[in-house]
């Protein structure tokens, strides 16, 4: 039997209560299987565990709700600045004014800007608002939302910043997970490690049964049988202790422990 460790926080959260609880019941009737240093820790982990788990899920719904509201933003910004660009392309087309007034508004007479980002719409709005105050100085009319583009403007770069603000503390709370996922499997090795040595002389039932009380899983590793018959008697020798070899290694052997990433 191979033992399964946990591979997520939920598995590794419900190890640790599990373990914890059987250790209280087993301190009452006389019998205690861990060591006190590692049965001492498994509230704190489990607590500390469980906390790091909700301030992760916290911060992805503020990144989310960041990223929404920046794209809100963005679309907001892309319709003054396409509303600027048409209103001058029509004061030129309709209204006689100079093609000469294009370029105060980064236009051509048969093409408008392509913008990639975010950061570029926001930039073009700034251009826009000094690009009209000069084409107001040359003697144009103004084409742009005087209280719309800016308030656009302004609210596209308050949610860029509160998107920045989202995304490192998303960082930090996952920075923080993957240190206390370490602690906790660390500690799950020693929990394991402490249940194998106090029940090193019962046989690998009684441990396996004992051990699933502490909330280990097990993962049964089947052999290929031998059909001794079909083999020629060489054969059927020399694979026979291997066949016992690998019966005898059902009993439990250290494993090494995944660590998520």
């Amino acid at each position: 039997m191979t033992i399964l460790h946990p591979t997520n926080d939920s598995h590794r959260i419900s190890l640790l209560r599990t373990a914890l609880e059987s250790h209280l019941r087993g301190q009452t009737a006389g019998r205690t299987y861990l060591a006190e240093a590692t049965a001492d820790a498994l509230d704190s982990q489990a607590t500390q565990l469980e906390a790091t788990v909700q301030t992760i899920a916290q911060a992805q719904a503020a990144h989310q709700q960041a990223l929404a509201q920046t794209a809100a933003a963005v679309e907001v910004l892309q319709g003054q600045v396409r509303h600027t660009w048409n209103t001058v392309r029509w004061q030129v087309r309709w209204q006689g004014v100079s093609p000469a007034v294009l370029p105060y508004y980064h236009l051509r007479a048969r093409r408008i800007p392509r913008l990639q980002n975010r950061a570029a719409w926001l930039e073009m709005a700034d251009r826009l608002v000094q690009g009209d105050q000069a084409a107001v100085e040359a003697g144009y009319a103004s084409a742009i939302d005087p209280v719309a583009l800016p308030a656009a403007r302004d609210a596209l770069q308050a949610a860029l910043d509160d998107l920045n603000e989202t995304k490192q503390q998303l960082h930090s709370a996952r920075q923080t997970g993957r240190a206390v996922r370490r602690s906790s499997d660390r500690l799950i090795r020693h929990l394991v490690g402490d249940l194998r040595h106090a029940l090193r002389d019962q046989s690998a039932t009684d441990q396996q049964q004992i051990m699933r009380t502490y909330g280990v899983h097990f993962q049964r590793t089947f052999t290929q049988p031998v059909d001794e018959q079909a083999q020629p008697a060489s054969v059927s020798r020399s694979v026979a202790p291997r066949h016992q070899a690998e019966v005898a290694g059902w009993q439990l052997q250290p494993d090494p422990v995944p660590v998520e990433g």
